[in-house]
């Protein structure tokens, strides 16, 4: 179970499943996680459906939001702005519920394990590193790159949920898996420069 002295993304989206209103907003949502202590949390929830195992293409509409996210965790917002065409953007109630009932269990054990520690790590300063690494994989999630999205979604996830719970060594973590994402991404480009040039030679 999350250590209920942290900060909780599982504990302020769980009223989402009993909601009675038809339709869920994304204001709605981030309201529900939104701390007035910084962005980290809404980062966070928005990365969630962009982990969905979806076809090409999917993950660059979900990923939006995330890009308008991350630079305002980079300069330090602690409310997040979003233009009025995406905030009202809206999903059925069993859609949001559906969605929670998939993500909740396994986000609530990862939770379980992030607690505080190297918490030098997690201050404003932090913050603005890990917003920017943030906004650079959100780049890379809007990207028409095929099966590219695993990675660096996961990195934003690890990058976020350690400075919500003030946990230094997920950070560090998070930072690792971009190494990763990076070189994958780049290796991704090469081998697909170098098909497309093999295919117009032939």
């Amino acid at each position: 179970m999350p250590d209920p002295s942290s900060p909780s993304i599982v504990r302020n989206l769980q009223p989402l499943q009993t909601s009675d209103k038809a339709e869920v907003s994304i204001k709605d949502i981030v309201e529900r996680v939104e701390e007035h202590q910084g962005l980290a949390p809404v980062v966070c929830v928005l990365t969630l459906p962009v982990l969905l195992p979806l076809p090409p293409g999917f993950s660059i509409v979900l990923a939006l939001p995330l890009l308008v996210a991350a630079p305002q965790m980079m300069v330090g917002k602690k409310d997040l702005w979003l233009p009025e065409w995406l905030a009202g953007r809206t999903m059925t109630r069993k859609t949001v519920q559906g969605s929670l009932r998939r993500f909740l269990p396994w986000l609530e054990r990862v939770e379980g394990l992030v607690r505080p520690r190297l918490r030098f790590l997690t201050g404003q300063a932090g913050a603005t590193v890990v917003g920017a690494l943030c906004t650079l994989m959100a780049v890379v999630l809007v990207l028409p790159l095929p099966f590219a999205n695993l990675l660096p979604s996961l990195t934003v996830l690890l990058l976020s949920l350690g400075i919500t719970r003030r946990d230094g060594l997920t950070v560090l973590i998070g930072v690792a898996l971009l190494a990763a994402a990076v070189t994958g991404v780049v290796w991704g480009l090469h081998g697909a420069r170098l098909g497309l040039h093999r295919l117009f030679n032939l």
